[in-house]
């Protein structure tokens, strides 16, 4: 664990090259690193966490998020594996969609990065209209055994 999060703090420094345009705070693009078929994995990591996130899939949850998993959320909450799972799991709260836009990976040997904005769309018990949350966030996935996992993300708000 520790080599994983090491090798992803000493990948901030490797330069990168442009593979597709997402946009920087500064306006201009995000510059993506690694190969195509690499961001295409870790992209299907991607949409197999929204399909479960949406269908309240456990199973899929477990798959999605490594053992190690670090959830930041914007209440300043940090939450393990199961305590992420159990948050969003709940029978007072249903995620209808989680859009996902401006995305950019860098992917370093096991490691990547995405940053990337994400809406999600929830019902809460007794309100009739669904709210839309955007949060932009980075997110490490690490690929093992099990493939691409999520094992840390830190989601912000927008400044105002």
């Amino acid at each position: 664990m520790k080599s994983v999060l090491l090798s992803a703090l000493l990948a901030v420094a490797v330069p990168s090259i442009l593979v597709q345009p997402a946009q920087a705070a500064e306006g201009g693009p995000v510059k993506e690193h690694g190969t195509p078929q690499v961001r295409a994995q870790v992209v299907q990591a991607i949409d197999a966490w929204r399909a479960a996130v949406v269908a309240k899939d456990r199973a899929g949850l477990e798959r999605a998020y490594h053992d190690d998993l670090s959830y930041g959320h914007t209440d300043g909450a940090v939450l393990t594996k199961a305590e992420q799972i159990d948050r969003t799991i709940v029978p007072d709260r249903d995620f209808t969609a989680v859009d996902v836009s401006n995305l950019a990976v860098r992917s370093y040997g096991n490691v990547a990065y995405v940053t990337a904005t994400y809406a999600f769309h929830l019902v809460s018990k007794g309100e009739t209209a669904e709210r839309v949350s955007t949060l932009p966030g980075l997110d490490v996935w690490t690929r093992g055994p099990k493939g691409w996992q999520l094992i840390a993300r830190q989601l912000t708000r927008t400044a105002k």
